[in-house]
């Protein structure tokens, strides 16, 4: 994943930020705050991509970017084989100290325009709002490579126009997202289903943007469950009813497979 122009760096800004919400604050330490995580882990879209990646019992996964591995340790207590891979390797020791020591977890310091694996090598390939940092022509064929026949990439991206997220990252998101940040886009997800050959691509959260106030402003897992539950229900059905408005999503969650795929029935929506 490359550095950003000006301030610090993809590797110096992570390595020093072990917030669990990358906003750089002081990191959570209770076991409140920690059981907490997984009412904001386990978000629509989340749900979505758990689902696309399918039984995790006994299947080789890697989590790109996987950074202090909420993900990967889920991943792992379901019987995953999972590869926790990160430029930042002070975040994967802090991965590795919270995991549990039996484990089928990984760590690999490593970018992902250069992943250091065989071809093939995965049956699912994972990240969250990590393909934004990295250089997405040379990474989209990397991890195509690394995916097998059979396998899936599911990738949760940002997109660039929802235009309160915009309003966020302006004033109030860390201003390192500005130099070390590129949003997905049309083009973006193009190069994810070019590099794998087809992809089906699902939007998430207009207005329900909001409701994450509840995890990023003041942290209110109860609040923040109903709130999204109630926006989150109007925005997909204003996305069924008004299509065009999937250019204004928050998220899109991308399912790539390579075309060969065997039992892959559903069709390829497009961005």
């Amino acid at each position: 994943m490359p550095d950003g122009g000006g301030g610090l760096g993809q590797r110096e800004y992570w390595d020093a930020n072990l917030d669990p919400d990358n906003l750089g604050r002081r990191p959570r330490g209770t076991a409140s705050a920690r059981n907490d995580d997984y009412w904001f882990y386990m978000t629509p879209d989340q749900r979505d991509a758990l689902a696309a990646l399918g039984e995790p019992a006994g299947r080789r996964i890697l989590d790109i970017g996987a950074g202090l591995g909420f993900n990967a340790r889920y991943l792992a207590a379901r019987g995953a084989r999972v590869v926790a891979a990160d430029i930042a390797g002070e975040r994967l020791a802090r991965l590795r100290a919270a995991a549990p020591s039996d484990a089928a977890l990984d760590c690999v310091v490593c970018r992902a325009e250069a992943l250091p694996f065989r071809r093939g090598a995965f049956d699912g390939v994972y990240s969250k709002s990590v393909l934004i940092h990295t250089r997405l022509a040379e990474a989209a064929p990397e991890l195509a490579r690394v995916t097998g026949c059979e396998g899936v990439g599911v990738f949760i991206e940002p997109l660039a126009r929802n235009p309160l997220a915009n309003l966020y990252r302006r004033t109030l998101g860390p201003k390192e997202w500005q130099t070390i940040t590129r949003y997905f886009d049309d083009d973006s997800i193009a190069r994810v289903r070019e590099a794998y050959g087809r992809a089906d691509v699902r939007h998430y959260y207009l207005l329900s943007f909001l409701a994450f106030g509840f995890q990023f402003a003041v942290r209110a897992p109860r609040l923040f469950r109903a709130a999204l539950a109630v926006a989150h229900g109007f925005d997909a059905w204003l996305l069924r009813l008004l299509p065009v408005l999937r250019r204004y999503a928050w998220f899109v969650v991308i399912e790539a497979q390579h075309p060969d795929r065997p039992g892959h029935a559903r069709p390829v929506s497009r961005p």
